[in-house]
Order: structure tokens, then sequence, then C-alpha cells
């Protein structure tokens, strides 16, 4: 099947599934098949998430069966030679990489310098790649959690202490975007929980004022299930015009509703985020209209999976001069392939967020993806549809020519 290089949306039919699969062996898409089926039941993977961090505590002889399971569908790979080979295979399919080294509940100074060397590194390596690619960086990898949500509130008014620490997270994070924008390589800066909210924009902004004064190399991360994020993205415009940087928007609809509701509820305070998905959806529409005003449209990355925002995105882009330049696809590796490789072969810029890392170090991600999966049913369900389709015509196909 041609591969096709310049943008053309006609071209991007999501049901087409054989270029949605073409990537992935008959063996990787019977596991794949596997996993779906199982994770689609909530009640299990309730008890196999409760199962699995037991084993891993007490050392128990499971990863081998963790390997085979889900990490195999959401996971590139052990190190980082191994996500380098899911990176070209990806590439040969136009569809790029966020990298990411999944490492999460480190806390001293060591842990950090260590997370930042490995990033530094990664950018090194994935520069050595074809395609246009990106790393992901979570400021939680570089700094206390504990001492971000302490100073999230008084950013101008921090005490010496506070200063230093917050001077230190300043410069790790600016030598990641300075060896990034050399090499050409794009920083996504990823959110977290609202606690740590200013703190994130205020990194981000500070990075992009330095880094995105001629071209975007830095974004930030907009969770649209905040209620404050629109007026957020007004005055982030209003501020990268007064200081002279070209902001980068990363929209994504947000990955821990149920937890701030629950932080909010324990505090005595109102929510964060919105009541319902609806009003989500409609948040995310209205900020994916804000960066795509055809009067001045902003480089801006759709990550989601749904369908029916991509499809409006596209049809905003109609209105702008080479939308090519402002718009940017990215889905998570194992998840929505028939978006991803359909937006490819349409000529659209598409990623795939792909981490990598130790089993161990990987196994709170991937029983967030799993979690993920079952709470968003009829996502699970039109997955294991789709994959079920093309398990399906292989065999037929498989049959017909013996």
């Amino acid at each position: 099947m041609e591969l096709r290089s310049q943008l053309n949306e006609s071209l991007f039919k999501p049901n087409d599934l054989e270029t949605a699969f073409r990537y992935k062996s008959d063996d990787e898409l019977s596991r794949t098949r596997m996993v779906y089926s199982l994770i689609r039941y909530p009640w299990l993977v309730k008890v196999f998430s409760k199962l699995i961090i037991v084993a891993m505590k007490l050392k128990l002889p499971v990863k081998g069966l963790i390997r085979q399971t889900l990490f195999r569908v959401f996971i590139a790979g052990e190190n980082l030679e191994q996500a380098l080979i899911e990176v070209s295979r990806l590439q040969r399919y136009q569809v790029h990489v966020v990298l990411d080294y999944v490492a999460e509940g480190e806390q001293s100074d060591i842990a950090f310098e260590r997370n930042q060397k490995t990033i530094l590194n990664n950018i090194r390596r994935i520069a050595e790649q074809k395609g246009h690619h990106f790393i992901s960086l979570k400021l939680s990898g570089l700094a206390d959690i504990n001492f971000m949500t302490s100073v999230n509130d008084k950013l101008d008014a921090l005490n010496k202490e506070e200063q230093i620490k917050w001077e230190k997270l300043l410069k790790r994070v600016d030598d990641i975007c300075a060896l990034a924008s050399r090499n050409g390589i794009g920083v996504y800066i990823d959110a977290e929980t609202y606690a740590t909210q200013n703190v994130y924009d205020r990194v981000a902004e500070e990075m992009m004022e330095t880094y995105n004064s001629s071209k975007v190399n830095v974004y930030n991360t907009l969770q649209m299930y905040l209620c404050d994020r629109q007026e957020y993205l007004q005055s982030l415009f209003s501020k990268a015009e007064k200081r002279g940087f070209i902001p980068g928007i990363k929209l994504v609809r947000g990955a821990y509703v149920e937890y701030e509701r629950a932080q909010a509820k324990a505090k005595g305070k109102n929510s964060p985020v919105w009541s319902n998905k609806e009003e989500t959806d409609a948040s995310f529409d209205k900020a994916v209209a804000m960066c795509l005003d055809p009067l001045k449209p902003r480089y801006t990355c759709l990550a989601t999976h749904n369908e029916s925002s991509i499809l409006k995105a596209i049809e905003l882009s109609h209105l702008i001069n080479e939308p090519e330049r402002y718009l940017k696809f990215s889905q998570l590796y194992g998840m929505s392939d028939n978006l991803s490789f359909n937006l490819a072969f349409a000529g659209m810029d598409v990623s795939k967020y792909l981490p990598y890392g130790e089993i161990e170090k990987a196994v709170p991600y991937m029983l967030r993806r799993a979690e993920e999966n079952t709470s968003i049913g009829a996502q699970t369900n039109r997955e294991l549809e789709m994959i079920d389709k093309e398990y399906t015509r292989r065999q037929s196909l498989r049959h017909r020519n013996k």
C-alpha cells in the first residue's frame, strides 16, 4: 500500500483496519486481541492490578506474565535500544513518536539528576532517527512533587530555600529544552494534578519564552476537563504577544478526574473539573476552535482518542493557510491505531506516545492504561471490535491462500 506524504483529509478513513494494523504481525495482533478481551472487564482489571502490585512487592516470579500481556501491548520495550527499534518501525509508516522513560515515585535529588541524564541521552539518540519526534517531560521526574505542591500558590513569594529548589528545577528543565532545541526535537511538558498546575504553567511559559521565539520547540499541556483552562488559554495568548514568544499547545481531556473530585471533596472545596463528560467535550472543542482561529492559528497538538474531535479539527483546519504547519495529532501506544495510522496515511502529522522502561517501573503506567480503558467501556469495546475484524480478515485471507 502506497504511503502518502502530503496532507489530504479525504484520505483519512478511520475504519480502514488494514492500514490501521498493518504494522502489527499476526502474533502481535493476537496478543493485543487477548489483552483487550481481558481488560474490558473492570472487575478483572481491579483484581489483576491488586495481584500484580502484591506480587511485585513480594518479588514473586510474575515478570514473564506481565511481559507477555500488558507490557507488550502498552510499552515499547524495557530499555532505550528496544524502544528505538519501535521508533524506526513506526517511522516507516510516517508515525512519529513522543519518547518517554517511565519512572515514577522517585523523590531524591540523585534520582532527579539520573532522570535528567536519561532524558538528555534520549534526546541525543532519538535525534539520530528519521522523523519529527518529541520527548515527554514530567516535572515530577525532576523535582519533589511535595515541594511543587507546597509552592504552587506562592510562586512570586518563595523563601530562600524554596527559591534554590525552584531554580534547580528550572535549570534541569532548561538544560533539556536547550538540547532538544539544538537537535530539532520537540518537548511536550506534560500536565499532572491540579495541585501543581501553576508550577507547570510557569515552567512551560518560561521555557516557551526562551525557546519559542522563532519556532515552536516547547508545548504546554492543557487538560480541558479543568474548568479554568479556556480562560488560561486566552491569557497564554496574551502573554505570548506581550513577551514575544510563540505558544505551543497540546490539548488533552485529562487523566485524573476521579482523583481531582476526591481531593476537592476531602478539602471541602469545589471540584476544579467539569461535572460531566459532555462539558469536558465542549471545553475541548472550544479550545480547539480557539487554537485553530483562521485569523491567528496557533501551533496545536490534539492528543486525543476521540474521533469526533479529530474530524472537527480537520474541518476547522480547512480555513487555515498551511494547516499542516499548525495541527498535529497524537495517541497512546497500543491504543487507537485506526486513528494514528490512518491520519499518517492521509499525510497528517501524527505521533504515538511511546513509553519504555523496566517492568518494575512501568507497572504503574500499564495499570493506569488498563484502568483507563475499562473506565471508557465503549472505547475498549470499540478497540476490541476493530481488532477482531482485522484478525478475522487475516484468518480468512490465510484460508483462501491455502
